[in-house]
């Protein structure tokens, strides 16, 4: 997955991201083995991707 590239749900789930209900952060955060993915939405369909950090560091 790319920064700043448009994603259906659909092809975020296909990813094996889970998401993570955050209550702080005004995003949609998905979670894999390693990575945190932090998106905007764009649409009710469409999501930007603008941010991947270590899962570590999310949790810290």
């Amino acid at each position: 997955m790319k920064i700043n590239e448009v994603y259906t749900i659909s092809e975020i789930i296909e990813q094996g991201l889970v998401e993570k209900q955050i209550k702080e952060i005004p995003a949609k955060v998905f979670l894999n083995e390693t990575k945190v993915y932090f998106f905007e939405p764009v649409s009710t369909q469409t999501m930007r991707l603008y941010s991947i950090i270590n899962k570590r560091s999310f949790f810290l």
